[in-house]
């Protein structure tokens, strides 16, 4: 397991990833990682870009806000590789990493550019490990399915989104989305296109792992 962390840690140093060309900076970050583990293994300036945890309470963040950044999750069997960036905030309790908000992209794009981004990254979660929570079901990337996809994301009656709330149980979730941000009742193909991706801890759990430790409080 050591051996893995190390090699991880250095592919996320030098951007040697297989699915996306090296850029000259990246984020590598996960869940309960501590600020000076995310600042030591990433090339982006996390501290000059960061308010940095205090010793009091351990609070802080760092905020990407200019492009281009690749966000490599450093998870040895849940990791995976988003496309570079232009926005991104990490929250910090304790020190370590809470919360991770990103929209993968570097500008609003068609919704066929979307579409290819949004299938990347459902085949990493799928390869992964991740799981789908509340009983619902992954994109549908066949044909029909994109197509279906394209027709629902222009209504405003589903609030021009789509959803996936994903888990890697006792450890991780996952919000996975895609909307359509601009002109979206084009009928000339101008609408345009976002994905966001929103990490946390996997919060059913800590709730369910709290209110057992009440029942068994005496």
């Amino acid at each position: 397991m050591k051996k893995r962390y190390l090699l991880l840690t250095s592919l996320c140093i030098y951007g040697i990833w297989s699915e996306f060309p090296a850029v000259e900076r990246t984020l590598c970050v996960r869940i309960g990682q501590s600020f000076d583990e995310v600042a030591q293994g990433s090339t982006f300036p996390v501290r000059a870009s960061s308010n940095i945890p205090d010793n009091r309470l351990g609070s802080g963040a760092t905020w990407v806000t200019e492009p281009a950044v690749v966000i490599q999750y450093a998870d040895p069997k849940h990791g995976f590789t988003l496309p570079a960036t232009t926005f991104a905030a990490i929250s910090y309790m304790d020190s370590k990493v809470d919360t991770i908000a990103t929209s993968p992209m570097l500008r609003k794009v068609s919704f066929s550019e979307a579409f290819e981004t949004l299938s990347n990254l459902q085949r990493q979660f799928q390869a992964g490990g991740w799981q789908l929570d509340n009983d619902s079901e992954w994109y549908d990337l066949s044909p029909p399915g994109r197509q279906k996809l394209h027709a629902e994301l222009r209504k405003i009656s589903n609030g021009y989104v789509e959803t996936k709330e994903l888990v890697i149980p006792q450890k991780y979730s996952m919000i996975f989305r895609i909307w359509c941000a601009a002109n979206c009742d084009s009928r000339i193909g101008r609408d345009r296109y976002l994905i966001d991706i929103g990490l946390g801890h996997d919060f059913g759990y800590e709730i369910e792992k709290r209110e057992k430790e009440r029942e068994l409080t005496p």
